[in-house]
């Protein structure tokens, strides 16, 4: 490039040089030179016209013939035109791979722009969902799964977990759908039939619901023998006696198993769940620890630090379940002289309910797990405390309803604290209530912690 830039510039000088002597002999070197600069302007113009002339129509086609410095430039456009017609052609290829291998796909891929407007998917997502290639196309996805779940997940933002929804398109049918953002916020959709799966997990629900009710028939039976023998049981020998203890003891621990599975499982299938309704953390809390009192012991220090003002909005039945399940953990997991401390605090943004114990604690490799059913961290802890192993499970599946979350912090040797976050639309403080509580107690009761010890 430097030569060719060289050899113009001499060749361009050389001319030059010929008008002025030209110039000198015939005297008239300005005439001259005004015809030398303007045929060399009209020369690059036609050079430039060419190479526009070129661009437009024949840009595939070899460039013209010519000389200098614009045979360099022709030939290097030229060479890039070729690199980038390749490049295109392995691209595209890339791309018709891509295209072909996603569509083979047994699972629907869906992409979709930030707001929501389908813009590609292959063959399973369309048979799955029903959409239609051209008509479709554009089309906001909400508009399509007309669904007032997936409205919610999506709208919401509610990416972290997978939804199951019935497909709009084919009976029987059940799809997981999954989404990712990437980019600039735009959606991967992912969907799957897991109808298999919902229906192994419907038998396994309704197997654990009909197999709870149906024994509660002969255990009620066994508990009538149990209470009859135990008005004879001062008569009978020491044995025995100890027998008839242990089967009636026995016999309220699987009658709250029961209990626990007929619950988890109505809380799991949704199936006649109370009506949401504004309540008192008080009130919910003051049930839990008057009906909790036999398993206080004289060492045990309960501590409530609710507000009266605190205002919770969900099911009284489940929220009772999973705060009395917390407490009663609490109480059961915490040795002699230990303290239980019941919080409520409020913000703008959520409502938490905390139970804080100072109990054996938990290892933070198991906590992951913790709310399993029938999981426990040492495998004979349930026959020392009487639990079922289904405390954890509930408080998760009532929390699900409430749109909240569990978050649990552990250390062995130093106790443990299971928070409740609520959203913000699910909590409020009273007000007015709030007024009347404070202009009737002292000033340290803008706190209002209460204290029991038994």
């Amino acid at each position: 490039m430097k030569t060719v830039w060289r050899n113009t510039i001499i060749t361009w000088l050389a001319g030059l040089a010929a008008c002025i002597v030209i110039g000198f002999i015939i005297g008239q070197v300005l005439g001259v030179l005004l015809l030398y600069v303007l045929g060399s302007l009209y020369w690059q113009l036609y050079q430039l016209y060419q190479f526009h002339n070129w661009l437009r129509h024949s840009g595939r086609a070899a460039p013209p013939e010519t000389r200098g410095i614009w045979g360099e430039v022709f030939d290097a456009v030229y060479r890039l035109q070729k690199k980038q017609r390749k490049s295109k052609r392995r691209m595209r290829q890339a791309l018709t791979r891509i295209e072909s291998s996603t569509t083979a796909l047994k699972e629907g891929v869906i992409m979709a722009d930030n707001q929501g407007n389908l813009e590609w998917w292959n063959n399973s997502a369309g048979h799955f969902l029903g959409l239609v290639r051209h008509a479709d196309r554009g089309q906001v996805i909400t508009n399509i799964v007309r669904n007032p779940d997936f409205f919610r997940y999506f709208s919401q933002k509610r990416f972290g977990e997978p939804l199951v929804i019935k497909s709009p398109a084919k009976d029987g049918v059940y799809l997981e759908i999954q989404t990712t953002l990437y980019d600039k916020n735009d959606h991967l959709i992912f969907v799957r039939d897991v109808t298999r799966l919902h229906l192994l997990e419907q038998m396994r629900k309704d197997f654990v619901a009909n197999a709870s009710h149906e024994l509660k028939t002969p255990l009620t039976v066994i508990k009538g023998y149990l209470e009859t023998l135990d008005m004879f049981k001062d008569s009978l020998p020491k044995s025995m006696q100890k027998g008839i203890v242990n089967m009636s003891e026995q016999s309220e621990r699987m009658e709250q198993l029961i209990e626990d599975l007929l619950l988890l499982s109505r809380l799991e299938s949704n199936d006649k769940r109370e009506e949401n309704q504004w309540h008192k953390v008080t009130d919910i809390i003051q049930a839990i620890t008057n009906a909790m009192g036999p398993i206080l012991t004289d060492s045990h220090t309960l501590q409530l630090h609710i507000p009266e003002e605190a205002r919770l909005y969900g099911s009284y039945k489940e929220l009772y379940s999973a705060f009395s399940n917390l407490i009663v953990n609490a109480v059961k997991y915490s040795p002699d002289g230990g303290n239980i401390t019941v919080k409520w605090e409020s913000s703008e943004f959520n409502g938490v309910f905390s139970v804080q114990d100072t109990g054996i604690g938990i290892d933070p490799r198991y906590i992951p797990r913790l709310t399993e059913r029938f999981f426990r961290v040492d495998k004979g802890r349930g026959s020392k405390t009487g639990g079922t192993g289904l405390g954890l499970a509930i408080v998760k599946h009532v929390l699900l309803h409430h749109e909240a979350k569990l978050q649990i912090r552990s250390q062995p040797g130093f106790g443990s604290t299971f928070s409740c976050h609520f959203p913000a639309s699910r909590t409020r403080n009273d007000a007015m209530t709030a007024i009347a509580f404070q202009s009737d107690n002292t000033q340290n009761q803008t706190d209002d912690s209460l204290n029991i010890s038994n």
